[in-house]
């Protein structure tokens, strides 16, 4: 009974400080949902989350998860439980914590690239911006692949395995393992030489030729490139090496204006120049269309039924092109029906060769002498 006595205090102690750890992980917890509404709220006075400022908020999630166990590590180590147990215990909140600090690590590497990048566009000229984005995410992508790789194999040797040993199996088995994957191989390679080659980056409108698809670059990654058409708004994923063995048109770059332009048909018997001064009138006070190099017209042809004028010009992105098409074919016509030009009807003339004959009241008479 004394030693039972004499043990108690002891046991209230143990008691009160496991208590005392299991209430910090729960405020620790808990603390992520506060953190988390005070960093956006204080982000949000520019009314956007930037990159940078997503990261960090998800930053401050992981590390309050890495508190949480922590302190319930701490928590249960106060008791005093059969050395099994323990020992599995442990290994249950080693891979946690290996888990946990590899997604911490990974969202430090991408928050310092992050910080370079943007360090970098200022540097650059507005056009390289997008592939600054390009470079820094296949560098963090790389970078992110070492990470998980580094704590897999501190999770394998913590189980038990001889790492070592397997290393040296898979650099015997490296072959095989080479034959199997080589399709993933060939597009992890190719698509490294799509951020080099500089074919495309982040953001900008292609169309590759062989597939039919046209759409906005959503991201390169180490084996494929998403695409968010321009037709159905749709995200489609394509094989890397699809991309560097075929053609792609890209839109934006290295020049982002697109040339375009107009055909229309005015009567014959017109004044020329007065249609080369309205055509080139309509252009003025359209957004989006440049004036370096500026708007030309040419009289290209006569047609069967009108005399056929282009105009040619430039827009900033070919983005704009149909919607400053839609306004440019709208001025011309305004300003053609308010300066008298005639924009003809298509209209044929059938002449015969031969007298056409026809017979009215059952007699044959010449058409032309109708005529």
């Amino acid at each position: 009974m004394k030693g039972a006595v004499e043990y108690l205090p002891w046991l209230k102690v143990e008691l009160v400080v496991a208590v005392l750890f299991f209430a910090l992980s729960l405020a620790s917890l808990w603390s992520r949902k506060l953190f988390r509404k005070v960093l956006i709220k204080f982000f949000m006075r520019d009314k956007r989350l930037s990159r940078e400022e997503k990261l960090f908020i998800s930053l401050s999630s992981w590390l309050s998860y890495f508190l949480f166990f922590l302190f319930l590590n701490l928590s249960v180590a106060q008791f005093s439980i059969p050395p099994k147990v323990s020992k599995f215990i442990s290994l249950i909140f080693f891979i946690i914590y290996t888990v946990i600090l590899t997604v911490i690590s990974i969202r430090l590497v991408d928050l310092f690239l992050e910080k370079i990048s943007q360090s970098v566009k200022k540097k650059v000229a507005p056009g390289e911006a997008p592939l600054v984005d390009t470079y820094y995410s296949m560098i963090s992508k790389i970078v992110n692949v070492f990470v998980v790789l580094i704590a897999a194999i501190a999770i394998l040797d913590r189980l038990g395995f001889n790492v070592t040993s397997l290393v040296a199996s898979l650099g015997v088995g490296s072959l095989a393992v080479g034959l199997a994957a080589k399709d993933t191989i060939k597009n992890f390679i190719s698509g490294i030489l799509l951020v080099t080659d500089k074919q495309f980056r982040i953001g900008d409108r292609v169309y590759i030729k062989d597939i039919d698809v046209e759409g906005y670059v959503y991201d390169i990654g180490l084996r494929t490139t998403r695409i968010i058409t321009i037709s159905g708004n749709n995200l489609i994923t394509v094989p890397n090496s699809k991309l560097t063995e075929g053609i792609i048109e890209n839109a934006l770059y290295p020049d982002p204006k697109v040339k375009d332009s107009v055909e229309v048909g005015v009567a014959y018997g017109s004044d020329l120049e007065k249609v080369k001064t309205l055509l080139l009138k309509a252009t003025e006070g359209i957004e989006g269309i440049l004036r370096n190099p500026p708007p030309s017209v040419y009289f290209v042809r006569f047609g069967d039924s009108a005399l056929l004028f282009k105009l040619i010009y430039y827009v900033e992105k070919k983005d704009l092109a149909y919607g400053i098409k839609s306004r440019l074919h709208e001025r011309i016509k305004e300003l053609f029906e308010k300066e008298g030009v005639e924009i003809p009807f298509s209209q044929n003339d059938v002449w015969f060769r031969n007298p056409v004959k026809v017979e009215v009241n059952g007699a044959f008479q010449r058409k032309d002498e109708e005529q």
